[in-house]
């Protein structure tokens, strides 16, 4: 896990919720990806599922 978010790059408190989404790298390792918000998780999506 991060102290930043993987969209914006704003700082994450450790100790607090936030939203998170895991997902899998080309070597099936999962990786975990924080984020700040809502909105910044939403829109990392947006931007993968675009690559698609």
């Amino acid at each position: 896990m991060s102290d930043e978010c993987a969209r914006c790059g704003a700082v994450v408190p450790s100790g607090e919720w936030h939203p998170v989404k895991t997902v899998r790298d080309d070597e099936g390792r999962v990786v975990i990806h924080d984020f700040c918000c809502e909105a910044c998780r939403s829109a990392w999506l947006a931007e993968r599922n675009a690559d698609d």
